[in-house]
């Protein structure tokens, strides 16, 4: 099952609309057990997606490290599996565009694992490729 996440993020590059409704629920059941093991405030989501800054701390990294695991993006490592990134990004997506961002995210790297996620998802949002949150 492919997600819009070569990065979830990743959740991470394009459009939500190339999602199935069986893969959008299934990210959204994903988001929701991130939400409640890290104890991000949802509405700090609700941020992000409206295109606001917002502060990365412990929750918000810890959130991103939980998805980017659920999603099988993040190895138990912690490193980013990026050929489980490629392979994730639906055919809808521009391949280029998906590389550029693959690419350019696939080597942030933290201390820790949330820190990791962290990253990556600071990355993505300054390419502009999380939204699917």
């Amino acid at each position: 099952m492919k997600y819009l996440i070569a990065i979830c993020a990743l959740c991470f590059v394009s459009c939500i609309s190339a999602l199935t409704d069986e893969q959008k629920a299934k990210l959204k059941s994903y988001k929701e057990g991130c939400i409640y093991e890290s104890g991000l405030n949802p509405a700090v989501i609700e941020q992000i997606k409206k295109g606001g800054s917002v502060p990365f701390d412990d929750k918000l990294n810890c959130f991103s490290a939980c998805l980017l695991k659920r999603l099988a993006i993040m190895k138990p490592d912690g490193s980013i599996d990026e050929a489980v990134a490629r392979a994730k990004i639906p055919k809808e997506v521009p391949q280029n565009k998906a590389n550029q961002v693959i690419n350019i995210c696939k080597s942030q790297v933290g201390r820790t694992q949330c820190e990791t996620g962290g990253k990556v998802l600071g990355c993505l949002l300054k390419t502009k490729a999380v939204q699917f949150l």
